[in-house]
């Protein structure tokens, strides 16, 4: 998680936009449209696809309303400002840092809260965050998580994705954008937080009941970095 940081590497939130227009139409006062194809820009992508998206209708989907995505470990809301705001009608944040959701509230989201664009910003850890019985159950066209699920262990992670199952309208979708290690886990010394490889983030999707459908590598970081891979999921029927 980059916590505190204002800004998102541009191909960071360019690709989350073009893997994100493949499963969601943005609003029609969004710029999403032209971020994700540019004019005068050739087809090629930024992003490397390893599987076929499955056909789908795009959220939202028909009679559902608006649209509403959840940014889970929000920070100070650097993926809703650069990425979400522009692909959602409305989103909710939730984070655990008491001093990120005030950073959010007051300053970096400000203009976004004013305008209704965004919504609650909650304060809590997402090992503790509920949806059924609450204003969140059945909210979310998606659940979008990014750089923040190494922090939670097998069991709560995995309970986590169950819990996050309730927060979805029909159709709803899960996506995940993570660090991957080469191999098994990595765990930080620092803050002991997990790096999972390719084949244990697949395993906790499978643990979970979340069907894959479709997995990208982000290009364009620097050399030297662990691989980062986006996955969107949705609920076994």
């Amino acid at each position: 998680m980059l916590g505190g940081l204002g800004q998102l590497a541009r191909p960071d939130a360019v690709t989350s936009l073009r893997f994100l227009s493949e499963f969601v139409s943005p609003p029609s006062t969004s710029t999403a449209a032209s971020i994700v194809s540019p004019p005068n820009q050739t087809s090629e992508s930024t992003v490397s696809s390893s599987t076929t998206a499955i056909k789908r209708s795009k959220l939202p989907l028909p009679g559902s309303g608006p649209s509403h995505v959840l940014d889970c470990g929000a920070g100070i809301g650097r993926v809703t400002k650069q990425v979400l705001v522009k692909a959602f009608d409305h989103v909710d944040l939730v984070e655990g840092c008491e001093s990120f959701v005030k950073q959010a509230k007051e300053e970096y989201l400000k203009a976004e809260i004013d305008s209704g664009k965004v919504g609650e910003v909650r304060c809590q850890g997402l090992q503790h965050v509920q949806f059924e019985g609450t204003a969140w159950e059945g909210r979310f066209d998606v659940i979008w998580c990014q750089w923040v699920l190494g922090h939670l262990t097998e069991d709560d992670l995995i309970a986590f994705f169950n819990r996050c199952k309730k927060g979805l309208k029909p159709g709803g979708m899960i996506f995940v954008k993570e660090n991957n290690a080469k191999v098994g886990i990595v765990i930080d010394e620092e803050d002991s937080s997990m790096t999972r490889s390719d084949l244990v983030w697949k395993e906790m999707f499978e643990k979970a009941e979340l069907k894959l459908l479709r997995e990208d590598t982000q290009k364009g970081f620097p050399s030297g970095l662990f691989a980062v891979k986006m996955y969107a999921l949705e609920p076994f029927s």
